[in-house]
């Protein structure tokens, strides 16, 4: 995925941006990047100050990353034990953050990045279940996580 096809449309709504050309760190930052492709409809958002760069470090750094991530994973606990069922599906919703959260990942609505899709595969194997937990679609997508 080339810097120059990059997509505003993939920025999620709200992220921080950034315009600081002469800062040593925007050929990698996401920020950065995304802030070289804002729309010419969109004018005004969140952005780093231009002092945010200091002492060789910039806080609001975020190392472009471009990740497979999994698109939905239906019905997960279709094979599983009876016995384990319940307790299963709760550490599921732990690992993704409610139960509410756990439905819009499995129907695809968030994307899984790459940890929590082997936090899911770890889950299955504290309950002695085989690793190889298939998602339902793989993107390969920037991480603005």
């Amino acid at each position: 995925m080339p810097n120059e096809g990059f997509d505003f449309s993939c920025v999620p709504h709200g992220y921080v941006l950034c315009f600081n050309s002469n800062c040593p760190l925007s050929s990698q930052c996401l920020r950065h990047l995304a802030g070289k492709h804002v729309p010419s409809n969109t004018t005004w958002g969140m952005s780093v100050f231009p002092n945010a760069y200091a002492n060789d470090h910039c806080e609001h750094f975020k190392q472009i990353r471009i990740i497979r991530s999994a698109k939905g994973f239906g019905d997960i606990l279709h094979d599983v034990r009876r016995s384990d069922y319940d307790a299963m599906r709760s550490r599921l919703i732990k690992c993704l953050g409610s139960g509410g959260t756990f439905y819009r990942y499995r129907n695809g609505e968030h994307l899984l990045t790459p940890e929590k899709q082997e936090a899911i595969r770890q889950i299955f194997r504290d309950f002695g279940y085989d690793d190889n937990v298939q998602f339902l679609n793989y993107l390969t997508v920037y991480d603005f996580s």
